[in-house]
């Protein structure tokens, strides 16, 4: 009988590790199979998603970016302000503070805008939001109107720029060409 009971806890011992990985393999192709789709989501419920995990930074600008493109600018902000003083991930960070950076122009501070914007730049060089909102801003002033219009031309020459974004672009090119 005891050796028995040796030999099944030997078993045990060996099976067990094994029906485990299985399990959890099993879970996590579960879970990654039930990604949630920010579309069907209201922003009451991303809110309340939020409130109880603040540093869910990715459903945060998501909800920010909803907020930025109603034009409810003081719902948006502070997402976009928590994300760029909190987050790790810089691409996030940068995306913040060029939105941010938006927002004040938008609210006729020029200066500050484009502080907020260059902070993005040095987070994100590459950045094509915040490249495009330098130009635009540039543009429009006089005295910057030429680095603006060189900042927009080269953009229009980017493959990853949308159809959408490259529209606006040469829309606010032809403006300005005169």
């Amino acid at each position: 009988m005891l050796k028995n009971k040796w030999l099944y806890a030997g078993l045990f011992i060996f099976l067990f590790p094994f029906f485990l990985l299985i399990n959890l393999n099993d879970n996590a192709s579960e879970i990654a199979n039930q990604n949630t789709n920010l579309e069907d989501v209201s922003n009451a419920e991303m809110e309340k998603v939020i409130e109880l995990n603040p540093d869910i930074f990715p459903m945060r600008i998501a909800l920010a970016n909803r907020y930025f493109e109603e034009f409810n600018y003081s719902s948006a902000l502070p997402h976009f302000m928590h994300v760029a003083q909190n987050s790790e991930d810089l691409e996030l960070k940068s995306l913040a503070l060029a939105q941010i950076g938006w927002m004040v122009h938008d609210s006729g501070d020029t200066i500050t805008s484009l502080n907020y914007i260059e902070e993005a730049l040095a987070i994100s060089p590459e950045s094509l939001l915040a490249k495009t909102y330098l130009g635009i801003i540039l543009i429009q002033q006089e005295e910057t109107r030429e680095e603006g219009y060189e900042i927009l031309t080269f953009l229009k020459t980017d493959p990853t720029l949308s159809n959408e974004d490259l529209e606006i672009i040469q829309e606010i090119l032809s403006i300005y060409e005169n």
